[in-house]
């Protein structure tokens, strides 16, 4: 019974760590369409960070749904090339 709870507790472990990175990733995606949407809109690099800090927990869903539009018409759905091109752009974490 021991052996099952130890790994119990680490499948359950394991799965809030991912659930954990996912959250983290999806806040990181979502910035990084706030700026780079406020540099389209021809705003300033710092502008743009300013127009990007948002507080994780209370992320609109319009700003999910905008992002996730973005991502495929322009980047076909991935996540990864959005965040570098905006902190190529000057985005700051």
């Amino acid at each position: 019974m021991t052996e099952f709870g130890v790994a119990l507790a680490m499948i359950g472990l394991f799965v809030w760590l991912l659930l954990k990175e996912n959250s983290r990733r999806g806040v990181k995606t979502v910035r990084a369409y706030l700026f780079m949407n406020a540099l389209e809109e021809g705003k300033s690099v710092a502008e743009a960070n300013e127009a990007a800090r948002i507080d994780p927990k209370n992320i609109p869903n319009s700003h999910i749904r905008a992002t996730m539009l973005y991502l495929q018409e322009h980047h076909r759905g991935r996540q990864g090339p959005l965040m570098k091109k905006a902190e190529a752009a000057g985005l700051q974490w």
